[in-house]
């Protein structure tokens, strides 16, 4: 190879180096002063998707919370809501309220409590004998209420009906 061509090698590379080192740099200072998100759950129901922001989020001892907004998506009765979790709420406890509303109005509440690690998605149905009202995925805190009770540090809620 010619020293010229050696040289505008060098030159290029040089370049290319100088242009990618600026760009990481951009890149960093755009995501170090980003804002951290939020974890979001997926909801899917009826063909449509939402992206669910926590109504409710707090640290562990209920301090330094954000507060969203509720996300609706309409399940009709004979469909099902079903839920995809992040990360953040798969690793830890947590547990699920479904509502659901009978016939004649009455409200019907039921629990099912979660083990971190123990599952990624839920399918909640609707059905004619009890329409899906509502669901809210729940992360405990360390306060416990003056009933003995776990007080939720962080709420996804979701209104369906």
């Amino acid at each position: 190879m010619q020293a010229r061509t050696k040289k505008t090698l060098a030159l290029i590379t040089v370049g290319l180096v100088v242009a990618t080192v600026a760009f990481v740099g951009v890149l960093y200072a755009l995501i170090r002063d980003s804002d951290p998100r939020l974890p979001e759950i997926t909801a899917f129901a009826h063909g449509h998707a939402e992206q669910v922001a926590p109504l409710a989020f707090c640290n562990l001892y209920l301090e330094n919370c954000e507060t969203g907004r509720l996300a609706e998506l309409n399940v009709p009765p004979g469909s099902a809501l079903q839920l995809s979790l992040p990360q953040e709420i798969v690793d830890a406890p947590w547990r699920m309220v479904v509502v659901y509303q009978d016939p004649s109005g009455q409200v019907v509440v039921q629990e099912r409590a979660h083990r971190a690690g123990e599952t990624r998605a839920v399918t909640v149905q609707s059905t004619e004998e009890l329409q899906l009202a509502g669901v809210e995925i729940q992360l405990p805190s360390a306060v416990i209420d003056e009933q003995g009770l776990t007080q939720a540090r962080a709420a996804w809620s979701i209104k369906t009906a």
